[in-house]
């Protein structure tokens, strides 16, 4: 499933990164690489952006971002 199908206070381990240049490298930087654990804290009223966070960080993605990322 898709980072953003998540529910809000839920977890997943991240097991793809879908993407190119910049924002497949912008999603690594923050943390979210294969095997990763992410937990969605928040999801906004219109479901366009979404609080994440990772071991190294607390960062929002807008839907695009977060429909790049697969987790189980």
């Amino acid at each position: 499933m898709r980072l953003f199908e998540l529910s809000s206070g839920t977890r997943g381990r991240v097991t793809s990164l879908s993407g190119e240049g910049a924002l497949r490298s912008r999603l690594s930087a923050l943390g979210l690489k294969e095997g990763a654990e992410v937990e969605l804290l928040k999801v906004s009223p219109m479901k366009r952006t979404f609080l994440v966070r990772t071991k190294e960080s607390v960062f929002a993605l807008g839907r695009e971002a977060a429909a790049c990322v697969t987790v189980e």
